[in-house]
This record gives C-alpha cells, sequence and structure tokens, in this order.
C-alpha cells in the first residue's frame, strides 16, 4: 500500500514537471507549436503532447488540476506566440530599415501633444467614483503590452507604404511582408452605437490577425474619436481611396472581390479536406476581398479555422455592417485562448472600447462639462435609454405604458425612491432620514415623454424616506438624425449614462448598449411589449445576465465543413460561456456571459467543458 501511494505521488509530481518544462520551452521559444502559420496555437497539437501526462494522474484524481494547469499553459502561450507575431511583422515591415523603426521619445510626446486625448488619464476616476458599483475592470498588462506592440506595427507599415501612397500600393496591387490591412467601415443607416460597435468588431480583430486597421472618413469616428495607435493614424480619406461600394460594375471591382470567391478557391483545391489543410495550409490568390455576406454581418464560414488560415494570404480585407460580433471572435478556435488570456473576464467589449474608442478632447470637455452641471455630487445616479423605434407613432401607441413600466421597475429593483403614503406627511419622512439624499436621473430618449410624466406625477410627491429626484434631459429630437453633430450628442449621452450606478435600456438597442458596455454595467431590460389579455401582467423590466452587448441575429451554429469536430455543432455546446442572449433583448442572438464583481461567472460552465478553469 505504501508503494502505490509512493508511486503515485512520483506519477503525480513527474506529470507536473512534465508540465513544467513543456511550458518553459513554449515561453522561452525553443519549442513552437502552430501548423502553418496559423494565428494561435495549435491547441490539438498541444493538448496531445501532454494527454500521457493526464492519462498518468488521472486514477490519482488530479485531472482536474492538470486541467486547469495545461488550460493555463495553453492560454498564455497564445498570448505570447501574438506578441512574437507582432513583433516578426514589424521587423518583416521595416525591411531592415532602422529609421522605419526607430521612435524616440521626443517624437512620442510630440505626437501626444498632437493628438491630445484627455479621456485616457481622466475616463478612469469617473467611474471609480460611483458609490452603488464596484467598476470590475480587467487588471492585465498584457492588452496593454498586445496593443504596444500592435501600435508599432500599424506606425511601420504606414510609413513604409507613405500614407499619400496608399492608393497607388492598391492600385498596383502590390506587397510588403508583414504589412497586412483591414478596412474598418459600416453599413450607411444605422445610428451610432451600430458604428461604434461594427468598427470595434474589425479593430480586435485586426489586432489578432496583425492587420493594420484603417477607418474610412466618410464614417465620421476620426472626427469624433483620439487616435489610439501612438505615432500613427487610422485615417482613410473616402474620397481618395476605393472603397468597395455595393454597386459591383464600378472600376475596382476587378480587384475587390467578393469572400464567397475565397471560399470557392478554397473548395476548389486539389484534395481539399481537413486533413490536408492541416499539413498544407491554404493559400489565395486573391488581392482584396470584401467580408460581408450583407450590410449586417460576416458569414457563418468567417468563424473557422480554415477559412481563417486562407484569408491570411489576402492583402486587404474590406469590412462593414452594423452589428457587434466580438463574441464569436471567441467561437474560432485559433484565437480563443488568446483572448481568454487578454480578458480572462470575456469583458472584452469594456476593455477595448476604454482604450480604443475614447472621444476626443472636443466631446470629452462637452461631457465633463455636462456632467458637472447636471449630474456631479449626486448620491446615486440612475440611467434611463428609451427608444421608440417607430418614432411618433410608437411613442404615441406606448409612452403612458412605458412610463408606468419604469417606475415599476425603480421600485422593485429600489433604485428609484417609492412614493410616500399619502396617511403620512413628507416632514415625518424627512426627519427619519439626517441627510438628504440626491439621486438624479439622466434619461436619453428622443421624446420628452419620461420626463414631462415624472415631473408632474412622481418627482414633486414626497418619496418614503424623503429622497430629492432630479430628471436631466439633453435632447429631444423626436426623429432619428443623421450627421457629425448628432454623432457628437449621442456620443455625449452615452457616456453620461455609462457613469450611471443603475441602467435601463431599451432592448435591442446599440445605443444603450453602449453605454452598458463602457460603465462596464449589467442593466436591466424595459418591457415595450403589451400584456397579452386574459394573461398575466408581465414584468416591467429584466435585468440582464452579463455586461456584454448582444450579437443580434447570430448564427448559433458552426458552418465549418474542414473542422469536423465542430462543424454543424451549436456554439454553446462548444464554448458554453457563448450563450442565447435573453429574449427579452433578441430572439437569436449570442452573447459572452462575463463574470460578476465576486469574479465568480455569472453563467456557470458545463462540469465537461474542457474551459470550466479560467480564473
Amino acid at each position: 500500500m505504501k508503494n502505490s501511494h509512493r508511486n503515485a505521488r512520483k506519477s503525480k509530481v513527474l506529470s507536473l514537471l512534465a508540465v513544467g518544462i513543456l511550458f518553459c520551452l513554449v515561453s522561452t521559444g525553443l519549442l513552437r507549436i502552430s501548423f502553418g502559420e496559423n494565428y494561435g496555437v495549435d491547441l490539438t497539437t498541444l493538448l496531445r503532447a501532454d494527454r500521457s501526462v493526464a492519462t498518468s494522474s488521472s486514477a490519482l484524481g488530479s485531472e482536474a488540476l492538470l486541467t486547469k494547469e495545461r488550460g493555463a499553459l495553453v492560454r498564455k502561450a497564445a498570448v505570447e506566440e501574438l506578441i512574437s507575431r507582432l513583433r516578426n511583422a514589424s521587423q518583416a515591415a521595416s525591411g531592415g530599415e532602422n529609421f522605419l523603426i526607430d521612435f524616440s521619445e521626443e517624437e512620442r510626446e510630440r505626437w501626444i501633444r498632437i493628438n491630445s486625448c484627455k479621456c485616457r488619464s481622466e475616463l478612469k476616476a469617473m467611474y471609480k467614483r460611483r458609490k452603488w458599483i464596484n467598476d470590475v475592470e480587467e487588471v492585465n498588462g498584457l492588452w496593454d503590452t498586445v496593443l504596444e506592440e500592435y501600435s508599432k506595427l500599424h506606425r511601420i507599415c504606414l510609413r513604409r507604404v507613405g500614407r499619400q501612397n496608399l492608393r497607388r500600393f492598391f492600385e498596383n496591387r502590390k506587397t510588403i511582408k508583414g504589412c497586412k490591412f483591414a478596412i474598418a467601415d459600416y453599413s450607411t443607416g444605422g445610428g451610432l452605437g451600430n458604428k461604434i460597435l461594427s468598427l470595434t468588431n474589425t479593430i480586435l480583430y485586426a489586432i489578432l490577425t496583425q492587420r493594420v486597421v484603417l477607418v474610412p472618413s466618410s464614417t465620421l469616428l476620426p472626427e469624433l474619436m483620439c487616435e489610439p495607435f501612438v505615432g500613427s493614424s487610422w485615417l482613410l480619406d473616402s474620397k481618395e481611396f476605393p472603397i468597395p461600394p455595393w454597386d459591383s460594375s464600378v472600376q475596382f471591382r476587378p480587384i475587390w472581390k467578393n469572400h464567397y470567391e475565397v471560399y470557392e478557391e478554397l473548395d476548389k483545391t486539389p484534395g481539399a479536406s481537413a486533413e490536408n489543410f492541416q499539413k498544407h495550409p491554404p493559400v489565395s490568390s486573391i488581392y482584396a476581398s470584401t467580408m460581408e455576406e450583407s450590410q449586417y454581418q460576416p458569414d457563418s464560414r468567417f468563424f473557422c479555422d480554415i477559412e481563417q488560415e486562407i484569408f491570411k494570404s489576402v492583402t486587404w480585407l474590406y469590412f462593414t455592417g452594423c452589428l457587434y460580433s466580438i463574441p464569436k471572435l471567441f467561437a474560432i478556435p485559433a484565437f480563443r485562448a488568446i483572448l481568454e488570456e487578454l480578458f480572462p473576464s470575456r469583458r472584452v467589449l469594456t476593455r477595448v472600447l476604454r482604450s480604443v474608442m475614447l472621444p476626443n478632447d472636443f466631446i470629452w470637455d462637452r461631457i465633463v462639462a455636462a456632467d458637472t452641471k447636471h449630474l456631479k455630487n449626486a448620491d446615486r445616479r440612475v440611467g434611463l435609454q428609451i427608444r421608440y423605434r417607430l418614432n411618433q407613432a410608437e411613442f404615441s401607441e406606448k409612452n403612458s405604458l412605458v412610463n408606468q413600466r419604469i417606475l415599476k421597475c425603480g421600485s422593485k429593483y429600489n433604485f428609484l425612491p417609492a412614493l410616500a403614503d399619502r396617511n403620512t406627511t413628507l416632514q415625518s419622512h424627512e426627519e427619519a432620514k439626517p441627510s438628504k439624499f440626491e439621486l438624479k436621473v439622466f434619461v436619453a430618449s428622443m421624446f420628452p415623454g419620461f420626463v414631462d410624466f415624472a415631473n408632474e406625477s412622481y418627482v414633486p410627491h414626497p418619496k418614503m424616506n424623503g429622497e430629492e429626484v432630479t430628471l436631466v434631459q439633453l435632447s429631444q429630437v423626436r426623429t432619428q438624425l443623421y450627421g457629425l453633430d448628432v454623432d457628437r450628442q449621442s456620443l455625449i449621452e452615452i457616456f453620461l449614462l455609462s457613469f450611471s450606478d443603475y441602467l435601463v435600456v431599451t432592448p435591442r438597442s446599440t445605443f444603450g448598449g453602449l453605454a452598458q458596455a463602457y460603465g462596464n454595467l449589467i442593466p436591466w431590460f424595459l418591457e415595450f411589449r403589451n400584456d397579452e389579455p386574459g394573461t398575466v401582467e408581465r414584468a416591467p423590466c429584466q435585468q440582464a445576465q452579463t455586461v456584454d452587448v448582444c450579437y443580434q441575429e447570430a448564427d448559433q451554429v458552426y458552418s465549418c465543413p474542414y473542422d469536423p469536430s465542430v462543424d454543424q455543432k451549436q456554439i454553446s455546446d462548444v464554448v458554453p460561456y457563448i450563450q442565447r442572449c435573453l429574449k427579452i433583448d433578441a430572439l437569436d442572438g449570442l452573447q459572452l456571459i462575463t463574470k460578476d464583481t465576486t469574479g465568480e461567472m455569472e453563467y456557470p460552465l458545463a462540469s465537461d467543458s474542457t474551459m470550466e478553469l479560467l480564473e
């Protein structure tokens, strides 16, 4: 018996030692684990390498420990590999010319002065002052390192090509080793929320795939946001550069191909199969490809490893759309370990927005001024975002219903004070509370309905504990408008909403979704649907299940013909922390389930998931 225990302990020690040695080999670069030039670590190879270790120790009940160690090893190695690829791409892009690489401290300081971004240093304090919520922000220096290396690549590639020569570079179908490009456009007709979420997808994808992201001037975002990449610029002149319109007969159609043509190349490859593509990664002859299946999102095959492999050889990718799709980047096996290590709580949208999508000084000054004038010194802040999609017609029909439900929601979840009993005087309640409690409600809506209603029927009446309620609404345009001034005002109101302790939003609204993500908040969705005759009255609102925004109209099933391990499987079955959105928010969406303020997952992962130990 003693020998058995001694052998068991020895086996366990040897198993952990083997994992440690494997980690050291990977982290020092002596062992390079990938297939082809894949974006992520080849998880199959890595797991096979230490499967024998796990097997030898399973009888000892240490499988859970090894799973955790293995997962940590895979994720750490994946991020180190990403950083290495960014550095290698920068070195290749420089062509050995040191002047392209060099960026002195003096040059950095000069760039920062020219591209001032006060929000970058002041935003954190605006969230930390909240009294009713703990701002759980990713504290992960790896993302900062990745951004720094990516900024270097961005700077070198644009120096090498020359900003004024981008069009000539494209028209002549030139290439530079280490430099590939992603244009982050958006579909016209969407509001600012759609625009920012759509571009954020492309920015994160560009970083994962070492592409220089460029943002067309027609999006207006370069006039709203700070330059995010030190020493460089993401601005692409829409009037100068041949951005692909939907009309397929235009001059540059021979250069811009549709992504289906890339898939056609892949499918027509001799001996096309999962096994052959693992041995010989596919290569495309196409120089530039548009990526959207429609004006909303990439098609399902985009979220597959082999399809990602062939897109690596396409120099230019053009993305447009109006939907948020980051959750499905986690569904791509080659990216998953990287993203899990960079964003362990999966609050990826909050982290990316707060580091890359920050308002310029002109807008930030207006945000701070409005906050100081209307909302400062509140004991509690409540944000209400009310959107009537059908404009005046829906407002006229549902305004009364919505107003009542807002008050019921606030009373039920204790963020709006209940009215005092009619038989009790205000004085008695104020005497019961030693100091005045100021609650300020910021309302973002195209209509004044709730503010008018509340100022008459709610605000003047005594509250249970003598609270003083103030309502603030900055605009009421009554219809959807577009343009630079509209976007500026929208961004101001999105940030003011994000400063709230409690947030109530309209389902399926990207405007409210952005406030939710910037603010790192789990909001309440306001119920807009009418009560069914003869049924129980609907709840006035429902709290979200996560900080993450819903990826609306997302396909729920993998469509990866060259990856039989996932093809036609439910994404939520393969990646348990990607779940369906709440029905009140979207009938056909997916979202990341983030971890709550205690570090626990807001959605429990399946017990048999290989990703269950992510802490």
